[in-house]
């Protein structure tokens, strides 16, 4: 009966650790996906107004990281991009053609399986941080663009 329990209980740590493994791996995943898209939004749109450019970066980038396997509204609002210029500052107004920008996205995933997080958030070798009970890695991306 103790072997039945200890096995049992080793069993389920197993499969909620793939649980949580895998979406893990689903949210960088989406995390690059929506570097991609929001660098190529923010391509199409700096030739007119940078400021608006990044707005709807960050919009698409938020709208990838909502929509992926155990995204909520929570973690979409610790959502945030970065651009800077090759070799130079942002810019003010806009870009001129050709310029390479270089875009890096930052999520913060909720690690959402119980008792796994604890075990996950404790070996992680990435940035980390913990708001009461929930635990949050830092996933980042980044990508290089040209504006059109």
């Amino acid at each position: 009966m103790v072997e039945f329990l200890v096995g049992g209980t080793v069993l389920l740590m197993v499969m909620m650790g793939a649980v949580q493994l895998s979406l893990l791996w689903a949210g960088q995943s989406a995390v690059e996906t929506a570097a991609h898209f929001a660098a190529r939004k923010f391509a199409v749109h700096a030739r007119t107004d940078v400021r608006k450019a990044k707005e709807a970066a960050l919009a698409e980038a938020a709208s990838f990281c909502l929509h992926r396997p155990g995204g909520n509204w929570g973690s979409t609002r610790l959502t945030s991009i970065e651009f800077s210029r090759q070799g130079k500052g942002n810019p003010a107004v806009s870009a001129l053609p050709g310029e390479a920008y270089c875009l890096r996205l930052t999520h913060w995933l909720e690690l959402s399986v119980p008792w796994i997080n604890q075990i996950l958030y404790a070996i992680a070798p990435v940035k980390k941080t913990r708001t009461r009970d929930q635990y949050f890695l830092l996933l980042h991306s980044s990508r290089w663009v040209t504006v059109e």
